[in-house]
This record gives C-alpha cells, structure tokens and sequence, in this order.
C-alpha cells in the first residue's frame, strides 16, 4: 500500500494542508516567497502550516482539497487565507463519517463570524494596496503641446478628448503620459536633460550668462522667419539656401546658399533656424540686447522637434538621427537660448521661448520675406 503524504504550505496563496502534490503546487507555483514541505504524517505537516506551531490533536476544521477544481471552488466563496479556511473536500476514509462540512461562505451567510488571522488581514490590506497603485498606474494623462498660436496646449485626462482636440490640427503635439507633472512638462517643455544637451555644468552657465536687471530697461519683441528653399528640389541639380527675416531688426536678415550635404528643403528649414539661433545668442550675449525673440517657420518638423520631440531622445540618439550634423547642433543652440531666458526671466519675464508654426504661403508677409530670402540664397550655391 502505497505511504500517504501530506503537503503542506506555510505561505502561497492559500495555506493549509493537502494530501496531493497538485493542489499544493497550484498555490505555490509563482507565488513570491513561497514555503511549503512534504511531511509523512498530518501533524508535522499542519504544525509547519501553523507557522511552527506545537500540534496538540487533529482539528475538524481542517479542509483537504484533492484538485484543483476543488481548489478553484474553495477561492470563488472563501473569505479567509488561514490554514482552516479552504472548503470542506473529506479524504475517502471520513466521507461516512459526521462532520461540519459548511463552508466559510455559507457560515457568514448564515451569521457565523470568525476573526481573520494577521496574516489574513496583511494579505487584505497589500491587496487594498496593490489595486490603489494598480488604479493610479492605469491613469494616463495626455499631454497636447501647440506651435500653433491658433490652438491652446491642453492636458486631458483620456484619449477620445485628446482625439477630438487634435484632430485635422496643423503644428500639434500628442503624448500620453504616467503623471501629470510629466504632461505639465512636456506642454512646457521642462526637460531635465537640458544641460546635458549643451554640454555644460547648470551652475557655469548661471554664472557665466545671467543678467541682472536695469533699471528703466525696456524689453522689445522681435519676431524671427525662418525658412529653406531647394531650387529643382529632389533631383541631381538641385541647390538649396535658407532665409532669415529678422522682422524689427532687419539688419540680422540672412540669405544663405546651403553648403554641406545633401541639397534638399528640410535641410535648408533646419539651417535657416540654426542660423537664427546663432545671430540670437550673440544678440542676447554678445550684444546684450533686451530683445525677446520669437522664430517662426512653416516647417512642422523643426518646431515640433525643438518644442517636445527632443527631450525624449539622448544625446547619443540625437547624433543618430537622419540629418544628424544638423539636428545635434540645432538642438543645443535652441536649448541654450532657452535656458538663457529661464534664467533671466526678471529681465525678460516669464514667457517661454519656443518655435512658432506658421503655413507656409498663406500671405504672412514675414512668411513670405523669409522665403524671397531663402531663395535668394539657394541661388547663390
């Protein structure tokens, strides 16, 4: 005849006693931290599910599930993880026998109370626990970052909003979100890798670039075109240059053949912001002027890549992107123009600095100079 054994489990997810090796894995497989041990009689066997507790003499409460079915049925009803809780399954041997075969649930049904054990009640309580941070781990929030000046940049709280808002929008950007500090972010553009980006320590470029204000100075506007033109563009011949209309300093203006790389407009688009941002930084820190600077281009692609797509790349992807000895360069010129303006926010206040999306072609005049330029310039390659 064969020797019976008996499994039991001091921690799973149920504990108790079981006569079978099937039922006792279904509540340890998986389960952290899991103890269970197979002993050869019933006592040693519910001493070690006790915790280690001395075994004075069977108890009639004691539940033996012989399958997983049984045990599936036990969890459905069961309120308690105690090791007296699963639900009545008799061995072949009591089947005949008198017993309290009433399950926990139907003891609560009919009035019958029992105190939860502290292991119980710590379970409950890390379940309570784990479906709060289940809950606040599912809630999304989607941030919309705007370069257009027609459309505000939102945050809401579910997709179909988000959809709605967005939808058939022109210079729009969408993200979702764990948290609403990180869409607070990126509608603002915070990024914590900024000065990572230009390549130097946050407490030199305070010292080296901050300005302390001047009494009765007077802080003027000045919006900045940008655009790229590529003459036969897509082909062999093409030439392309870049224009920079400096609306209310039309001393800074460019017009500039493109001379490295491939010829093609988005390049150009790229290198008529980056030229700004040059003869901005020197303005601003060269020059000192109190100017406070908005570009504008029709090119999607570089506003919303400066506005949001970058905090999301490294250093080392940037230099990994189509265009990349044009992209890199850009961003660490935009970057430090912004943190220019953070910092110095008494002298120039607290407005952000950001690339404006405007449509190409749609009678802005400063569009439209900004474009005469950038052919102008394309013609000189």
């Amino acid at each position: 005849m064969a020797k019976n054994s008996f499994y039991a489990v001091q921690n799973g997810r149920s504990t108790g006693v079981f006569n079978n090796w099937d039922t006792c894995k279904s509540l340890v497989s998986g389960f952290p931290g899991a103890r269970y041990k197979k002993f050869d009689t019933m006592a040693e066997a519910q001493s070690f599910a006790e915790q280690g507790k001395s075994f004075s003499k069977p108890s009639s409460s004691l539940r033996v599930p012989q399958s997983r079915q049984a045990y599936r049925e036990s969890q459905s009803s069961q309120i308690g993880y105690g090791p007296h809780t699963m639900k009545s399954e008799r061995s072949s041997g009591e089947r005949n026998g008198p017993r309290d075969s009433r399950s926990l649930a139907s003891k609560v049904k009919a009035g019958r109370t029992r105190e939860m054990s502290p292991t119980r009640s710590s379970i409950l309580r890390n379940n309570q626990e784990s479906r709060k941070r289940g809950q606040k781990a599912s809630q999304r929030f989607y941030g919309v970052k705007s370069s257009n000046p027609n459309y505000e940049s939102k945050i809401f709280e579910s997709w179909p909003e988000c959809q709605r808002y967005v939808s058939r929008k022109s210079g729009i950007s969408f993200k979702k979100l764990d948290s609403l500090e990180e869409a607070q972010n990126f509608i603002n553009g915070t990024s914590s890798k900024d000065f990572e980006f230009i390549g130097q320590d946050q407490e030199q470029f305070l010292s080296q670039y901050s300005r302390v204000p001047e009494e009765g100075a007077v802080v003027q506007d000045c919006n900045v075109y940008c655009d790229g033109s590529a003459l036969s563009n897509g082909t062999r011949s093409s030439r392309a240059g870049y224009g920079v209309y400096f609306e209310q300093d039309g001393g800074n203006n460019i017009s500039e053949p493109l001379l490295e790389g491939a010829q093609t407009n988005n390049r150009a688009e790229i290198q008529a912001v980056s030229s700004a941002l040059d003869q901005i930084w020197t303005n601003l820190t060269a020059n000192k002027k109190n100017l406070r600077y908005q570009i504008k281009t029709d090119s999607e692609y570089v506003a919303k890549l400066l506005n949001d797509r970058y905090m999301g790349y490294s250093v080392q992807k940037l230099e990994q992107l189509p265009n990349s000895d044009l992209i890199a360069p850009l961003v660490q010129k935009f970057v430090k123009v912004k943190k220019f303006y953070e910092i110095n926010e008494e002298v120039f206040g607290s407005s952000k600095f950001h690339i404006e999306w405007v449509r190409g072609h749609a009678g802005e005049a400063g569009n439209e100079k900004a474009d005469e330029l950038a052919r102008l310039g394309a013609s000189k390659s």
